[in-house]
């Protein structure tokens, strides 16, 4: 087998969908018989064509207009890069990004990878011929690599085409995807058209599935369920916290997204604390590790009294996140407002086999769901400000005495990268 795999954005780069595909990549190489091509979007630095563990990947487009200005300008202090992440915003970036979104994002389609969308199609074609593909496999979002994928399937039937759905896209109102008052419509028909033309459809969790069905019933038999990858990286940079032992260490691993994840009303809640058993909280040290936008960064600093018991810690490679999640006494996690979505992360926190914060928005919280019996789970709903009622279950669950439990793998073998892999292989028909 000779596969194809088009993702917006692969290393170095470091989002949720490279974090899944570098080692699953690896994972089906070592396979015997089956190579894998990667084609993916220009980075400065990088090559347009290059070797990288004896994978091939080709680069064209751009992954959105910002990173075609950081390519240009052959900026390596970039979004979605370890250590690396973009300077201040400032504000010429601000006024640029106000005009960006009244302008290009109002009328983008099919989102905000569209350039990557006809030089991914042209190189798609020559990859295709030149090395022999036989499978192609496409990440989404963005819905431009399936858009992509389905115009290679139109022109070379043959091929066995994969779409593998991260976040969903016609019904994705919730994410900004594009401009649904005017796409709605057009978003829906593209996505039935890509479905009548794969072979085979996979999503994250059985929400978002079912979600699908209701939508597009004849997507029913190409449906599958391929949850989360758990990799555990051999080599990198350590991280060390420093951690006062007399505190409760609580982290979070992630981003933050405008009315989808917010830590507001967690913030909120730790600022009632605060002023209610003010030596009691000084006990708790929250820890921010990941992306953190311009509107995050001022919610946080919105809160001056929180500034001692909060650390942001920047966006960290994975090797350091995960020394870090090692470290801290109790993982949090912000639900979504959606059910649809699983963060990626809910493998890592089950491997690291410590206790969960859940700060939740929706009855149906997809996290919730997940870990719920397999690992020490705490479900706060904080959106209805009713702190009183949530403090005895916080401090309780917060301040229990446990003993020190050590990362289980056995927690997470049926999410390991081989069982993964298996799962893509038998619907690729390999």
């Amino acid at each position: 087998m000779r596969l194809l795999l088009i993702i917006s954005q692969y290393s170095p780069s470091q989002t949720p969908n490279t974090l899944r595909w570098l080692p699953l990549v690896r994972e089906l190489q070592n396979r015997g018989d089956i190579t894998v091509t990667v084609l993916t979007t220009h980075h400065s630095g990088c090559e347009d064509k290059e070797q990288q563990d004896g994978v091939t990947i080709y680069r064209a487009g751009h992954n959105t207009l910002l990173d075609r200005g950081y390519n240009f300008l052959r900026s390596d202090r970039r979004r979605n890069v370890a250590n690396q992440g973009p300077s201040g915003a400032g504000r010429l970036r601000g006024l640029l990004e106000k005009l960006v979104d009244k302008t290009w994002r109002n009328n983008y389609w099919p989102d905000g990878s569209k350039l990557f969308l006809k030089p991914g199609i042209q190189t798609g074609q020559q990859i295709i011929a030149t090395d022999k593909i036989t499978h192609i496999l496409s990440v989404g979002l963005p819905f431009t690599c399936h858009w992509i994928a389905k115009t290679l399937k139109e022109q070379n039937p043959a091929l066995h085409w994969h779409m593998d759905i991260q976040d969903p896209f016609s019904y994705s109102k919730e994410f900004w995807v594009n401009n649904f008052s005017k796409y709605a419509a057009k978003n829906n028909e593209a996505e039935e058209e890509a479905f009548d033309l794969a072979d085979s459809i996979s999503v994250t969790n059985n929400r978002a599935g079912e979600r699908y069905k209701e939508l597009f019933p004849a997507v029913t038999p190409k449906l599958r369920e391929i949850p989360p990858c758990f990799h555990k990286e051999d080599y990198g940079d350590s991280y060390n916290m420093i951690l006062y032992p007399e505190k409760i260490h609580l982290g979070y691993f992630g981003s933050f997204y405008t009315a989808v994840r917010s830590p507001l009303p967690f913030l909120k809640f730790l600022s009632f604390l605060q002023v209610q058993d003010e030596n009691l909280f000084d006990r708790i040290q929250l820890h921010f590790v990941g992306q953190l936008d311009s509107e995050s960064e001022a919610m946080i600093d919105s809160f001056p009294e929180l500034r001692g018991h909060l650390i942001r810690h920047g966006f960290k490679s994975r090797v350091e996140t995960l020394d870090a999640m090692s470290q801290v006494d109790i993982l949090i996690n912000f639900g979504n407002t959606t059910d649809y979505h699983l963060p990626s992360k809910v493998v890592d926190y089950l491997y690291m086999n410590k206790p969960v914060l859940n700060i939740i928005s929706t009855e149906n919280d997809s996290t919730k769901a997940f870990l719920k019996g397999k690992t020490e789970l705490l479900n706060l709903d904080l959106d209805k400000n009713q702190y009183e009622a949530q403090k005895a279950a916080f401090l309780a669950f917060a301040l229990a005495t446990r003993a020190k439990e050590q990362p289980d793998y056995g927690k997470v073998a049926a999410y390991s990268t081989g069982a993964i892999a298996d799962s893509y292989l038998e619907e690729l028909g390999y």
